[in-house]
């Protein structure tokens, strides 16, 4: 069963085309002195040098099934992926254990309480953020809640949620290509 929520539709605007996050780096942030070489990785000033390594950012994702073993699939409200399937979660915050992150990014985003989670794989991931791509690990957790009945829209990410077997129409339609292969890594060990 799916619920939705009404959207509004815009015009599409045309918007630059994303760059990776370390190509925004025009400047030194210790010296402020005008980098030489941007978008390299290691960030390196050769006024000071400082070096800035662009590691990725830690997220979280969760896969649970109800009574039936239907897979539990958010549509995301927002983009990147507007519209498509992804799985409960999300980042991590500095000062979280993973297993932290997902109860907060669960409860956040659909209102439900982690009952049990077992970690399942990790795979890597890029996320557009303001115009920049952000690389991403992605740790994905096989998750139990203690019910289904209280799932509702939390912080607006979500427009609403789908419960099935997925099959190959759902799996050519996740936002993210990371959730894409745990959702198959899952499907194989289930």
């Amino acid at each position: 069963m799916a619920k939705k929520k009404s959207a509004t539709v815009s015009e599409p605007t045309a918007s630059p085309r994303p760059r990776p996050i370390r190509q925004a780096w025009k400047f030194c942030p210790r010296c402020g002195v005008a980098a030489t070489k941007t978008g390299k990785n290691p960030f390196h000033c050769e006024a000071c040098g400082h070096t800035h390594f662009f590691g990725p950012v830690s997220a979280v994702g969760a896969i649970t099934t109800d009574s039936e073993g239907k897979v539990l699939l958010l549509i995301r409200g927002k983009d990147p992926g507007k519209g498509k399937f992804g799985l409960p979660g999300g980042f991590i915050d500095a000062g979280e254990t993973a297993e932290d992150a997902l109860r907060r990014e669960v409860f956040e985003e659909i209102r439900l309480k982690v009952k049990s989670m077992t970690y399942l794989c990790s795979y890597p991931n890029e996320y557009i953020y303001q115009g920049f791509i952000l690389p991403v690990t992605d740790m994905f957790f096989v998750m139990e809640v203690q019910t289904f009945d209280a799932i509702e829209s939390g912080d607006g990410e979500i427009h609403g949620w789908h419960f099935c077997h997925p099959g190959k129409k759902e799996l050519k339609n996740f936002a993210f290509e990371s959730n894409r292969r745990a959702m198959e890594l899952y499907l194989k060990t289930r």
